[in-house]
């Protein structure tokens, strides 16, 4: 609540321009045309305004509790097209196999930079919620094919 009922100074403060919120609607990150460079200032005007009420902390590494996430079926590098857009914009949380078949490492950020610079719009960020379940329900189905 305490984000839908800002006026959000977070979206002035971020110099990428990535924060973006619609009135009445809670502030959200779009990676669409940049990526995070993780400068705290969204985090430094919540702090300021809200105290520990703040939902952002600027004491906090520089880490956003998301990844990147690769769909395999657009991705040009699973189909043998030589491509490696996100490596390349990477701090290393990207690596690929060969030329072909890049994966996500636990290195990641969500910082947002290889979603903008990928070609076939295949990388989303996601929670990193959503990747442990991902990983469980991966584990648990190898666990069913091996019987």
């Amino acid at each position: 609540m305490l984000c839908k009922d800002c006026a959000g100074d977070c979206v002035e403060a971020c110099p990428m321009e990535i924060v973006i919120k619609t009135e009445g609607g809670v502030p959200y990150l779009d990676f669409s045309s940049a990526g995070c460079v993780f400068c705290k200032k969204c985090a430094e005007v919540c702090w300021e305004k809200y105290g520990q009420d703040s939902v952002l902390d600027p004491c906090l590494q520089g880490d956003i509790q998301a990844y990147a996430h690769i769909d395999v079926l657009n991705c040009l590098a699973y189909h043998q097209v030589v491509c490696a857009s996100c490596k390349d914009v990477c701090n290393g949380a990207i690596a690929f196999s060969g030329l072909f078949y890049p994966e996500v490492l636990e290195a990641c950020n969500g910082c947002g930079m290889c979603v903008r610079v990928c070609p076939q719009n295949a990388i989303k960020i996601e929670p990193k919620q959503a990747k442990t379940q991902a990983q469980a329900n991966r584990g648990q189905a190898n666990r069913v094919q091996a019987r």
